[in-house]
C-alpha cells in the first residue's frame, strides 16, 4: 500500500513539474475572468524556453484561463510584456505570437488600437525536422527569420498567376520581382535595411482571381523593435 502511495506521488510530481517551473519563473500571476478555483492549473508547453523576462526591463506575468476546449482543467501561459527601443510588445512563451506597437498613439489594446495598426508576432516549429521561424507581419507584408539569422520576406497572399510584387519604402525606387518565386537574397537584404531606416513602405500585389493591384501603405513605426524580438525568439527556439 506504501508502495503504491509513493508511485502515485511520483507520478503526480511528474505531472506538474512544468506548472512548477514556469510558475516559479512568474513572479506575477493574473486569473482571467473564466478561471475556476475548482479545476487544475496545468502549464501549456512552451516553444520559448527560458526563465525571461527576454529584454531589459520587460516583464513576465502568468496568465491562467479556464481551458473551454477540454473544460476539465485552467491552462497556464507566461506572457511577457514591455518596452523595447520605447516601442510597447507583448508575447507569449508558448509559441511566440503576440503584438508590437505598430503606430505611436496604439497601446496594443484590440479594442482602442487601429484595426492592422500594430506588428502580429507568431513562431512555427515543424513536428518533423524541428526546423522553425519566427515571423512579424502587418497587412499583406510579412517578414521572417529562420535558422541562423536568414531573413525572408512575404508579400500578399494567393497571387495571380504570372503577376508581380512591388515595395517601395518613402521615396526610394521601388523593388519589383515576380510574385513566383518572389523576391531575391538580395533584394530582401536591400529592403530590410531600408526599411530599418524608413517610416513607411508601400507593397503592392494581385490576388486571385482578381487581375487588379492591390496597394497597401504600411508605417513602419516599431519596425525594428518588432525585427529585434523575433529574431531573439528565433535564436531561443530549439
Amino acid at each position: 500500500m506504501f508502495k503504491k502511495r509513493l508511485i502515485t506521488l511520483s507520478i503526480f510530481f511528474i505531472a506538474i513539474t512544468p506548472y512548477l517551473l514556469q510558475a516559479g519563473q512568474c513572479p506575477d500571476t493574473q486569473y482571467e475572468s473564466g478561471f475556476k478555483k475548482d479545476k487544475p492549473i496545468v502549464a501549456v508547453p512552451e516553444a520559448i524556453k527560458v526563465a525571461g523576462p527576454i529584454f531589459p526591463g520587460g516583464k513576465v506575468v502568468c496568465h491562467i484561463s479556464f481551458d473551454l476546449e477540454s473544460g476539465t482543467k485552467n491552462l497556464l501561459h507566461r506572457v511577457e510584456t514591455g518596452k523595447l527601443n520605447g516601442v510597447l510588445y507583448r508575447f507569449y512563451y508558448t509559441d511566440g505570437s503576440g503584438s508590437v506597437q505598430g503606430l505611436s498613439n496604439n497601446e496594443l489594446d484590440v479594442m482602442k488600437d487601429k484595426y492592422d495598426g500594430n506588428w502580429n508576432l507568431r513562431c512555427k516549429q515543424a513536428g518533423i525536422s524541428d526546423a522553425h521561424y519566427c515571423a512579424m507581419s502587418r497587412a499583406s507584408l510579412l517578414i521572417g527569420v529562420t535558422g541562423d539569422s536568414s531573413y525572408f520576406i512575404h508579400v500578399g497572399n494567393d497571387h495571380f498567376p504570372g503577376s508581380t510584387i512591388a515595395l517601395r519604402v518613402d521615396k526610394l525606387p521601388a523593388v519589383t520581382a515576380p510574385a513566383d518565386p518572389g523576391l531575391s537574397q538580395k533584394q530582401q537584404v536591400d529592403l530590410l535595411a531600408a526599411m530599418n531606416k524608413g517610416d513607411s513602405v508601400l507593397v503592392r500585389y494581385v490576388e486571385w482571381p482578381h487581375e487588379s493591384n492591390i496597394d497597401r501603405a504600411i508605417s513602419l513605426f516599431g519596425y525594428n523593435s518588432a525585427l529585434q524580438i523575433i529574431t531573439e525568439m528565433n535564436r531561443i527556439i530549439e
